[in-house]
């Protein structure tokens, strides 16, 4: 029987077979990812989009039950995990619903004007999402 905790994928892309095998490494199960491709896939042109992104995530993640995200976080969405860590440090501690978020570490870019190619290194826990920071956007 799977002990993992379950998490949300969130990126363009589908994770590979090694992404997928170090977050179970780290006790999680990553699924939902149909669902992750689609919002990560969204064309993020302004703080309305990221509030909307962020929502959406939050929302699949409480329904679903993931206590994480896994995934290439873009760039405005790691400007509101920033915005949650300096919450957290007012606080004192994260929230109870606050959910931490892990970026992959990837390795062996690709030759300039090549066809993109990677290799996962690891997952680095990169920070945490809220709604409640959403309130900046």
């Amino acid at each position: 029987m799977d002990q993992s905790t379950p998490a949300l994928w969130l990126s363009r892309h589908t994770p590979t077979q090694d992404q997928i095998a170090d977050a179970k490494r780290l006790g999680f199960s990553i699924g939902n990812i149909e669902d992750g491709v689609r919002l990560g896939a969204l064309d993020l042109k302004d703080e309305g989009d990221v509030k909307a992104l962020v929502t959406a995530t939050l929302g699949l993640c409480a329904e679903r039950g993931c206590r994480a995200i896994f995934g290439v976080i873009a760039a405005p969405v790691l400007a509101q995990m920033a915005r949650t860590a300096n919450d957290a440090v007012q606080l004192g501690e994260w929230s109870p619903f606050d959910i931490p978020v892990y970026v992959s570490w990837n390795v062996q870019r690709t030759v300039e004007g090549g066809k993109p190619t990677f290799a996962h290194r690891c997952w680095l826990l990169a920070g945490h999402l809220s709604q409640a920071s959403c309130r900046w956007l």
